[in-house]
C-alpha cells in the first residue's frame, strides 16, 4: 500500500486491510469513492456524519448528487464528468442538502484515475466544511455594510486608511464637502485639496503617526466643493483585526473653520487690549512724568523771580525769564503732542485728502522753526520740487512734518546740516528728513514707534521730549494709507521716512 493507486483499488475491494482502514478513517476530511456514474461506493465516518447522518448505508450506493442543493446540482454534475474526462483535479465550492433540511457549504475537492487493470474509472472526493467561513465572510461584509451606512449617514467626515497609510474609504459628507469624485480622494490623491502652506506638517504628522503606529490629531486646511480654504481638524485611530493584526487608521475630519476666525478674532482684540493699556500707562507716564517735571521747574523759576526780584540785576532777571519761555515753549509743546494724540485716539481726527504741494509745506513748517536752526547753526535745505502733488490730509501731513523736522533739530549738533527730499516710488510720495546728528542705536531703532517702550532721550542741547511724537507720526502715516521708518547710524545721522498717495488725477492728466 505504498501509492495512491493501492489506496484507490483497496477502496474499491472487499479485503481492505486494517492499517489502511485506520489511515483513511482518519483523514481530517470527509472522503468519499465515486464510479464514473457518480455512484457513492464507500465513504470515510466523517464523510457519513456530515451527509448521512451517521448511517452509512444511507448514502452508499446513491448518487452523489442526490446529497447537493438542486441550484447547485447541475454544475456540481458537469464539474465531476469533466474531472473524469481529464483527470485533472478540480476544486470547487458546493452546497449539501442536510438531512434536517439545512444547508451546509463545502469546498469539493476530486481527483479521478483509472484502474490499470480494469479500466474503469474512479474518483476520490473530499469536503471541507466551508460554513463557517462562509458566515465569517458573510459577517465581515454585513459589518462593512453597516459601517458604511453609518458613515454616510454621520455629520462628518470619516475616512479609513490601510497599513501604508492610503485612504481605502471616504464617507459621503466627504465627497459632498470636496466636491470630489470617490476615486480623487482614496490614495494619496486627497492631499491634493490640502493648502500648500500645510501640507508638509500634515504630511510630518501623519508620517509619524504611521510609522509609530498611534493616534493623532492635527489641524490643515482643505478646499471645499466651492474653492474656498477651510480649517479642518483631523483625527486618526489606528485599527486591529479580532487576531491583533494592525490594518490601518480610522479617522474624522471637522470643520473648524468658524472656531479659528473666532480664535483669530480674540486674538486681535486681546492685541488691541494690550495696545489699550499700554496707551493708557504712556499716557500716565507723560502725565506724572514729563509734563511734571518742567511744570516743577517753571515753577521754581517763576518762585526765584517772584521772591527776589527786588534784589536781582537786570542780567539775571533777563535769564531766569528767558529760561521760563524755554521750558513754556517745552510745556506747550508736550501739550500739543498730548491734545493731538488724544484726538487721535479717540477718533475725533477726521482725514480729509486734498491736493497738496509737499515742497510748500515742508518750507512752512522750517520756517516755524527758523529761531531754533540759527540757535544751534544748523543749515536746513529742501531738494523737493515744487510740483509735487501728494493726495493727502493736511493738518496730519503738517503734524508728521513738525515732529521729524523738530526731531531733527533736537539731535543735530550745531553747524549740522538737515535736508528734506523726495522720490516717487510706484503710486507713493516717499518723504525724506535726513540729519547729521547723534544717530539712533540699532537696537533702539525697533522701538521708536512702539507706543509701550520709552524711547525718550536728550537732544543735544539737552532739549527734553516724550518719545511721543514719532508714535504719532506713524498712526498719521498709517491712516493715509502710508507708512513710516527710519535708518540711522550711530554717530553719523538719521533718515526718517515717510510715505504718501501720489496725487493720481495730477499723475493721470500729466500721462
Amino acid at each position: 500500500m505504498n501509492n495512491i493507486v493501492d489506496i484507490h483499488r483497496a477502496l474499491i475491494s472487499n479485503d481492505m486491510d486494517k492499517q489502511l482502514f485506520h489511515f483513511i478513517e482518519y483523514f481530517p476530511t470527509a472522503v468519499l469513492l465515486l464510479d464514473e456514474g457518480l455512484i457513492i461506493r464507500d465513504a470515510n465516518n466523517l464523510a457519513v456524519s456530515i451527509i448521512g447522518n451517521d448511517k452509512k448505508e444511507l448514502i452508499v450506493g446513491k448518487n452523489i448528487i442526490e446529497f447537493v442543493s438542486e441550484k447547485e446540482a447541475n454544475r456540481f454534475g458537469m464539474t465531476l464528468q469533466k474531472s473524469f474526462a481529464s483527470f485533472i483535479p478540480d476544486t470547487t465550492e458546493i452546497i449539501l442538502k442536510m438531512p434536517d433540511g439545512s444547508n451546509l457549504v463545502v469546498l469539493s475537492m476530486s481527483r479521478c484515475f483509472k484502474d490499470p487493470d480494469t479500466g474503469n474509472k474512479f474518483c476520490i472526493l473530499s469536503f471541507i466544511d466551508f460554513t463557517s467561513q462562509k458566515m465569517r465572510e458573510e459577517i465581515i461584509r454585513e459589518s462593512e455594510a453597516r459601517f458604511k451606512n453609518m458613515a454616510n449617514t454621520a455629520p462628518v467626515m470619516i475616512w479609513i486608511s490601510d497599513v501604508e497609510g492610503l485612504f481605502s474609504f471616504v464617507n459621503n459628507v466627504w465627497l459632498d464637502h470636496s466636491g470630489g469624485e470617490l476615486g480623487s480622494q482614496l490614495g494619496i490623491n486627497w492631499l491634493n485639496n490640502v493648502h500648500p502652506q500645510d501640507l508638509q506638517k500634515l504630511l510630518n504628522d501623519y508620517q509619524s503617526a504611521l510609522k509609530n503606529r498611534e493616534s493623532f490629531s492635527t489641524e490643515f486646511r482643505f478646499i471645499n466643493k466651492a474653492g474656498d480654504y477651510e480649517w479642518m481638524l483631523i483625527k486618526g485611530k489606528t485599527r486591529y483585526s479580532d487576531e491583533n493584526l494592525y490594518m490601518g487608521f480610522i479617522g474624522s475630519c471637522i470643520n473648524i473653520h468658524d472656531q479659528k476666525e473666532i480664535e483669530a478674532k480674540i486674538s486681535n482684540l486681546n492685541n488691541e487690549l494690550v495696545q489699550t493699556i499700554a496707551t493708557k500707562d504712556k499716557f500716565f507716564s507723560i502725565i506724572s512724568h514729563d509734563l511734571r517735571s518742567p511744570l516743577s521747574g517753571l515753577m521754581g523759576i517763576l518762585d526765584i523771580l517772584n521772591s527776589s526780584y527786588e534784589s536781582l540785576d537786570e542780567n539775571k532777571k533777563r535769564e531766569i525769564i528767558s529760561d521760563a519761555n524755554v521750558v513754556s515753549k517745552t510745556i506747550y509743546s508736550l501739550m500739543e503732542n498730548l491734545l493731538e494724540w488724544s484726538r487721535i485716539q479717540t477718533g475725533i481726527m477726521n482725514y480729509q485728502s486734498e491736493r497738496l504741494k509737499i515742497q510748500r509745506l515742508v518750507n512752512n513748517i522750517a520756517s516755524l522753526y527758523e529761531p531754533n536752526l540759527k540757535s544751534k547753526g544748523i543749515n536746513f535745505t529742501s531738494n523737493i520740487k515744487p510740483d509735487l502733488l501728494v493726495f493727502a490730509d493736511k493738518s496730519m501731513t503738517e503734524t508728521i512734518l513738525r515732529n521729524l523736522i523738530s526731531n531733527a533739530i533736537k539731535f543735530t549738533f550745531p553747524g549740522g546740516t538737515i535736508e528734506a527730499s523726495s522720490e516717487i516710488v510706484d503710486d507713493m510720495v516717499i518723504i525724506k528728513v535726513k540729519d547729521s546728528g547723534v544717530g539712533i542705536d540699532e537696537e533702539n531703532i525697533p522701538n521708536l514707534f512702539r507706543v509701550d517702550v520709552s524711547s525718550s532721550t536728550k537732544g543735544t542741547a539737552m532739549e527734553s521730549g516724550t518719545g511721543l511724537g514719532l508714535i504719532i507720526c506713524k498712526e498719521l502715516a498709517e491712516r493715509q494709507e502710508g507708512k513710516i521708518w527710519v535708518e540711522s547710524k550711530k554717530n553719523v545721522g538719521s533718515t526718517f521716512y515717510f510715505s504718501l498717495p501720489i496725487d493720481k488725477i495730477k499723475t493721470d492728466s500729466a500721462n
